[in-house]
């Protein structure tokens, strides 16, 4: 997220934004603390007002018999430890009489 952060204010221009003098980039656990305070529901109503698919029917190679070809990168997640998500998801590899702390979610499979 502070990588996506930098990104998007140096391509703003000087005058907006005085990066150094008047704004300093914020840690990663500040943008995460700011995340929780906001709340899931506004991430989800931001999410459902702006993405949407790029291709249409008649963008070529974006269909395949009728379905949506998409990709997904080699993301992986960690998601809650419970039993019932070990059990779905596995958990990673790890030294032998040891476990990983979370169970981990891969998008693409």
């Amino acid at each position: 997220m502070r990588d996506v952060l930098k990104n998007l204010i140096d391509g703003l221009s000087e005058a907006w934004v005085k990066v150094g003098k008047y704004w300093r980039f914020p840690c990663k656990s500040a943008i995460t603390q700011a995340r929780q305070r906001l709340g899931a529901g506004v991430m989800r109503q931001l999410f459902h007002q702006l993405v949407q698919p790029m291709a249409t029917s008649e963008t070529i190679g974006a269909f395949l018999n009728g379905l949506r070809v998409v990709v997904i990168d080699g993301t992986c997640l960690d998601i809650p430890d419970s039993d019932e998500n070990a059990r779905v998801f596995g958990r990673p590899g790890s030294r032998p009489g040891t476990r990983a702390a979370f169970p981990k979610f891969h998008p693409c499979v």
